[in-house]
């Protein structure tokens, strides 16, 4: 597939995304993640081991899928996701995968795709909850069609801050990863899925765009990107 995916944050998320991607022959994965492999990573990691601790995760990562996938090409950006840098790194891939942790961050890397026209596929997941928003810029709803205010710094907790199980993380990377796939492709229709696996429960939407939006709709607005909330 000759296609540039670009992976914000190779962690829980970027991990198993990035080695479906790998396998499925993409031609160029981005890996951007300015953290080093810690002992607390390994559980839903899966790109990582012992061996890596202390490591760029970017160049963990990397070594990992050349070695079992020698004809992908990864680029390596060993930096965190922030306005100053978003255009500059976004505009050289034709797809980005949200894999951050923090629930602000997410809404500052959809407004720079819905702004600079880059598909890209949301999730998230904390505790026994999780979901996938694969966002085709003016023709789907982005993630501020659904939640149009972003929330404060630390308004939600993190994955490792609030626990979550290492299987669970790892099934709705791949998910999110078979939506990238399939947004790649173009093959709609285009869903909000929602998970539970405490209550047993899986469900899809096709969210109607909000035609008030402030990033993608009647109601757009010039927001100041330039903000610490979205510092690593």
């Amino acid at each position: 597939m000759r296609k540039k995916i670009l992976v914000v944050g190779v962690g829980g998320l970027g991990c198993p995304v990035s080695l479906v991607l790998a396998e499925a022959g993409v031609e160029t994965l981005g890996l951007m993640d300015p953290d080093k492999v810690e002992l607390s990573n390994l559980h839903r990691q899966v790109l990582y081991s012992e061996a890596d601790l202390g490591r760029p995760k970017v160049e963990a990562a990397s070594d990992y899928l050349k070695k079992h996938h020698p004809k992908v090409k990864t680029n390596l950006v060993p930096n965190a996701f922030a306005p100053q840098n978003a255009e500059k790194i976004f505009s050289q891939y034709d797809l980005v995968i949200d894999g951050l942790d923090r629930l602000e961050k997410k809404f500052i890397l959809n407004d720079w795709c819905v702004k600079l026209g880059i598909p890209y596929v949301h999730a998230g997941v904390v505790k026994f909850e999780g979901q996938v928003l694969p966002v085709l810029p003016g023709k789907t709803a982005c993630l501020r069609c659904l939640i149009p205010k972003i929330p404060p710094p630390f308004a939600m907790p993190t994955c490792q801050e609030a626990g979550v199980l290492g299987s669970f993380s790892q099934a709705i990377g791949y998910f999110q990863a078979h939506e990238a796939l399939r947004l790649a492709e173009g093959r709609g229709p285009f869903r909000l899925w929602k998970m539970d696996i405490q209550k047993k429960e899986a469900r899809s939407i096709i969210p109607g765009r909000n035609p008030d939006c402030e990033a993608c709709g009647q109601g757009k607005v010039e927001r100041d990107m330039v903000s610490a909330q979205c510092e690593a």
